[in-house]
């Protein structure tokens, strides 16, 4: 029987202070940032002949590191704030963005078109499709997770209206369960099918089976994806389970209520990273400025991070690996990985 987790990941929105997550960058980490960018510069580096050498940060890689271990091990959400974007043009800003990823953990790739940047933007793609691809839709978007240890985001642009991010904590969602639902938590805790949406590698099989929660080497993990869960038994053509149909109507409850979600606007110049296994996120519906150069883009790094923590051997079904610290998470690519801007089909 599953029991309360102890975790300073268990907050909820109203108790989480900005002290808690947002970290301004100072004036000489903003210059230290700009000289990494400047050295890759002088150098000629592309973005996929970098490595984190490559991107020197003599002081600043310390506290990224503390701050990946409070992703991991602390409330699970981190924000840098103030970096001047309007000083540098968007291939800066993607030069810069990849620097600080590779002194965080491995990038993956987002999706089979080989992309291991994603930009977060409106481009008119069906959120709804089968296929469809959620950050390329300025539709809301519902709380979920995104399959890899932690991702980042870091605006360039926001929206002219709308585009509110929200946060929730799934420990906290997860531990409210225990309390008021058990025997519908107990059925997330078995296999449930996920569909691949047609991120597979070809000739692979389009679903895979694993539960959404897992408690191991007394670390938590989730992985709350219910559209794909609600794709995976609809192209079976099977009928969700009743308990699990109402855990998950349960998850989206919580993560819904103010009393434990978290809300806030982006700026220009934010950089937002989110645990995936201990966080959910969401965001509100938005209208763009008419200006293409002002419309609202953000890049996004999927993470796998060196501290990550193990997961149980069902979860290989996606992850592949499932040991502590390991490489995993993504989409498999089906063509060369690609550092630019990938316009989805």
């Amino acid at each position: 029987m599953a029991t309360v987790f102890d975790s300073p990941a268990d907050w909820r929105g109203p108790q989480l202070s900005p002290q808690d997550w947002i970290r301004p960058l100072t004036p000489d980490q903003i210059a230290e940032i700009d000289a990494a960018l400047r050295h890759t510069e002088r150098r000629g580096l592309t973005l996929g002949d970098m490595r984190k050498e490559d991107f020197p940060l003599p002081t600043f890689a310390a506290d990224l590191v503390a701050m990946r271990t409070e992703l991991q091990f602390g409330v699970g959400l981190q924000m840098y704030r103030g970096f001047p974007v309007r000083n540098y043009s968007k291939e800066q800003l993607r030069a810069i963005y990849w620097g600080l990823g590779l002194h965080l953990g491995a990038p993956l790739t987002q999706s089979r078109h080989g992309d291991v940047i994603g930009d977060v933007r409106q481009i008119g793609t069906g959120l709804h499709e089968f296929a469809g691809r959620a950050y390329t839709s300025n539709e809301e978007l519902h709380f979920h997770c995104d399959p890899c240890d932690v991702v980042g985001l870091f605006a360039l642009r926001v929206a002219r209206h709308g585009g509110m991010t929200k946060v929730a904590s799934i420990v906290a969602i997860h531990n409210e369960m225990v309390r008021t639902a058990p025997d519908l938590l107990a059925a997330l805790y078995e296999p449930v099918v996920y569909s691949w949406r047609n991120n597979q590698l070809p000739g692979a099989a389009p679903d895979y089976e694993h539960p959404v929660f897992a408690i191991v080497d007394g670390r938590f993990v989730s992985k709350y994806s219910p559209s794909y869960i609600e794709w995976g038994y609809k192209m079976r053509e099977l009928e969700m389970p009743p308990k699990v149909k109402a855990a998950l109507a349960m998850i989206n409850k919580f993560a819904n209520d103010p009393a434990f979600q978290m809300e806030k606007h982006f700026e220009p110049g934010d950089l937002q990273f989110v645990n995936n296994l201990t966080m959910l996120h969401a965001r509100t519906e938005f209208e763009d400025f008419d200006e293409p150069e002002e419309r609202r883009h953000l890049l996004r790094l999927w993470l796998a991070v060196p501290d990550s923590a193990r997961m149980p051997d069902s979860f290989a079904a996606f992850y592949g690996d499932v040991s502590a610290g390991a490489v995993r998470g993504g989409y498999p690519a089906t063509v060369p990985i690609t550092f630019e801007t990938v316009h989805l089909n």
